[in-house]
């Protein structure tokens, strides 16, 4: 079961798990320690399964490698793994890089129990921006048009939730009120944002914006080019090789817009399109390459 399908493992428990064991001795606890001081005994007293949200949290933090379970001297600890990176274990940095430490374990090519959520994920970053699926009810209309139902399997409102929930967290997608009710947007900017300083070797280098994608797919392969868009793309229908979704084209003009980076076009060197609402393509829309401007949150 992956957190798509797994309701109780949400964001904001797996994030607070993570916190307690980021400051604690070792970066370790003994589990008993560690449900009680999450889940206090007056909170889960009477109770017919004690700590459900605690449980499941736990055991998909271990399954997506960002935690381990260890036995010592016939007690069972919970410790954050070891192989992450240093950044992504130091108090001071941990929490922050949660989200992009959750998305490389949860996308990597041999994390199997994640496959259901890399899909949904690449399959919604493929929909329009302009013009999204942006609830319940638009999202399950639309799977049944592009006839994606068997491969998404998204079956009910509760993995919808778990979508918006995961992706808004990891940055590929936020949502606003209209009329009372969540709507969805897919804009990945958070998620570039958060990674431009590990896509680019330093500030101010220049590279042809295909090579950018390329670096962005092997990274996160939620995006052209990536192996879980290109399963999308097969059932879908394939973009125009050279050009992008709206919702990465959308991004880049945001981080544009923003400072982040520079979008150039210089004559005879291979062009992006960029497309903007309706597919509208205009001289901007004709880009070659991309420049890091190093510019900081």
């Amino acid at each position: 079961m992956s957190v798509l399908k797994q309701p109780l493992a949400n964001p904001s428990r797996i994030r607070g798990i993570y916190r307690y064991l980021l400051q604690a001795k070792g970066q370790r606890e003994k589990i008993k320690v560690l449900a009680r001081s999450l889940s206090p005994d007056k909170l889960v007293e009477n109770k017919p399964t004690p700590r459900p949200m605690f449980e499941a949290c736990i055991k998909e933090c271990i399954k997506c490698g960002l935690l381990i379970e260890e036995e010592k001297e016939g007690q069972t600890e919970i410790v954050i793994n070891p192989d992450l990176s240093e950044e992504a274990r130091k108090p001071g940095t941990g929490d922050e890089l949660l989200p992009n430490t959750l998305a490389d374990l949860f996308f990597t090519l041999d994390n199997e129990d994640e496959y259901d959520l890399g899909l949904v994920c690449a399959w919604y970053l493929s929909q329009d921006v302009y013009d999204p699926p942006g609830t319940w009810e638009a999202v399950e209309q639309k799977v049944a048009e592009q006839k994606v139902g068997e491969l998404l399997k998204m079956s009910n409102n509760t993995l919808y939730g778990q979508m918006d929930d995961w992706m808004g967290y990891v940055g590929l997608l936020w949502g606003h009120a209209l009329g009372g009710k969540r709507f969805i947007v897919p804009d990945p900017t958070l998620y570039f944002k958060r990674n431009l300083k590990y896509l680019f070797k330093q500030s101010g280098e220049k590279i042809l914006l295909r090579e950018f994608i390329d670096r962005l797919a092997k990274k996160c392969p939620l995006f052209e080019t990536g192996h879980f868009r290109q399963t999308i793309e097969v059932n879908i229908g394939r973009r125009e090789s050279n050009y992008l979704s709206t919702s990465t084209a959308f991004a880049l003009f945001r981080l544009k817009d923003e400072g982040y980076i520079q979008l150039i076009r210089e004559s005879d060197a291979d062009l992006i399109i960029l497309p903007k609402a309706d597919n509208r393509v205009d001289d901007n829309s004709r880009i070659s390459h991309i420049i890091y401007t190093g510019k900081l949150k």
